[in-house]
């Protein structure tokens, strides 16, 4: 009589671990968790399904904390979890800025979480935000439902769905954020210095693409992240920077960090991987916030990855309408880039096949230390035995270009149009099951699933 196989499925390959990269090693999966880790020197275990993968790397599922699922009715978040499994992305954690309205309270949150349920092709954990005012006592209440972060923004770009916090609410909804123990994200921009030169340059006819970057220096970025430090240094908060644009921003963050401040920080693909003379080809498809920056700026964000001093790099996936990216006047058009299904293979080209990062430095930036940031490890972001069996399977050789209409999000198109890139996804399975192989998307609405942070229990009445 065949004996049962020991594990449900076995990926061999360069598997990639915090400390090494094991060559010839596998991943052993049961039940959707990592049961163990090991050379073969010879036969691998036996599995029902087994994937030989021996020259590509076997990396943990990319956690991209930084998605918009719901801001662009053309995408959703089937469409968005697509775009994210075929980039090797296995969790998103998906902003709250929902259109036509956010997730300040606990309804409009349980409402989001069944709809992932019922949607997501990969896995999905979710911020909450609070209203302008007034919001602060559905904090605890969202925390409860499993929220793994918040959302705060001190640039207003809608006074209900995307508000600017004033500062003293800020700061009470920073003690109240930091009981529970969940990190607050902040969309780092001084309104004032941008409304000032927005108004300055309207009436001057300066509406160009490039008068968007003109409108939003540096400054208007760093003052803000700095105010937002300034207000956290006393409270319990972990306040997590957001798409920082400039190395100003980590100097920031590391200074307060010496304080006593926990803070970490993001940037960007597009903000490694593109600058500011891009954007007259671009246009529109180039505004984001904060903007593209001068080479000088992108030189030293990759100094600083190297470094060590940038926690995580995220997409910022805003897949807009083209409609709302055609306006001869740029700032009459809608700010963001799609980006979650490129970020992997971007990072990889630019960053490791160039040799201005290792592989290592890629998984932590990918993988762990966002799990770790928004409370997802060890079930998310590690190759780890007990960790679920989130696994990217990355060729190091295939040449592409990219293409928009190659990619699986809603957008149709992409700010990193006619990219050469060396390196590409191959396989992605999500809790041990197959995600994205053979160049499709093989996983269907409802086989992804909503994730709390670690430690999470539901109140009594709430499923997971």
């Amino acid at each position: 009589m065949p004996q049962t196989p020991e594990f449900d499925l076995v990926v061999s390959g360069r598997v990639v671990l915090p400390e090494q990269v094991l060559e010839g090693g596998y991943v052993a999966v049961r039940d959707g968790r990592i049961v163990a880790i090991g050379q073969a020197g010879g036969a691998l275990p036996g599995a029902r399904r087994v994937v030989r993968a021996e020259h590509a790397f076997v990396l943990p599922g990319v956690v991209d904390t930084h998605v918009h699922t719901r801001s662009e009715p053309a995408e959703g978040i089937t469409r968005c979890t697509e775009a994210a499994v075929a980039g090797g992305v296995t969790t998103i954690v998906d902003m709250p800025y929902d259109v036509p309205a956010a997730v300040p309270d606990l309804e409009t949150f349980t409402e989001k979480v069944a709809a992932v349920n019922a949607q997501a092709v990969g896995d999905v954990a979710l911020y909450g935000t609070i209203r302008k005012e007034g919001g602060l006592d559905e904090i605890e209440r969202i925390a409860g439902a499993g929220a793994c972060a918040f959302k705060v923004a001190t640039y207003e770009a809608d006074p209900v769905r995307f508000p600017r916090i004033p500062d003293g609410e800020l700061l009470a909804a920073f003690h109240r954020i930091g009981a529970t123990g969940l990190p607050v994200a902040v969309h780092c921009e001084n309104q004032d210095i941008v409304d000032r030169n927005v108004a300055r340059a309207d009436p001057a006819g300066r509406t160009d693409p490039l008068a968007h970057g003109r409108s939003r220096p540096p400054v208007s970025e760093t003052e803000a992240v700095g105010r937002v430090l300034e207000l956290a240094y006393g409270t319990p908060v972990h306040v997590h920077i957001v798409h920082a644009s400039v190395p100003r921003s980590f100097d920031l963050v590391h200074r307060y960090r010496q304080d006593g401040v926990r803070a970490t920080a993001e940037t960007c693909i597009q903000y490694l991987v593109l600058d500011e003379t891009a954007v007259p080809r671009l246009g529109a498809l180039a505004k984001i916030n904060p903007p593209l920056r001068g080479r000088e700026h992108v030189d030293g964000l990759w100094r600083y990855l190297a470094a060590g001093r940038i926690d995580q790099v995220t997409s910022d996936h805003a897949p807009w309408a083209l409609s709302r990216k055609s306006d001869p006047d740029i700032f009459r058009n809608a700010s963001g880039a799609p980006g979650v299904e490129t970020l992997l293979p971007l990072l990889y080209h630019f960053g490791v096949a160039s040799g201005r990062i290792s592989i290592l430095d890629l998984a932590a930036l990918l993988a762990e230390r966002p799990a770790r940031n928004f409370g997802l490890f060890p079930r998310k972001g590690c190759l780890a035995p007990g960790a679920d069996a989130d696994i990217t399977v990355l060729d190091p050789d295939p040449a592409w270009t990219v293409r928009a209409r190659n990619l699986h999000s809603g957008a149709g198109w992409s700010p990193f149009e006619g990219l050469e890139v060396r390196g590409r996804v191959a396989q992605t399975f999500v809790r041990g099951r197959a995600a994205y192989e053979d160049g499709a998307v093989v996983a269907r609405p409802g086989d992804g699933r909503f994730i709390p942070p670690a430690g999470w229990a539901p109140p009594s009445g709430l499923g997971r």
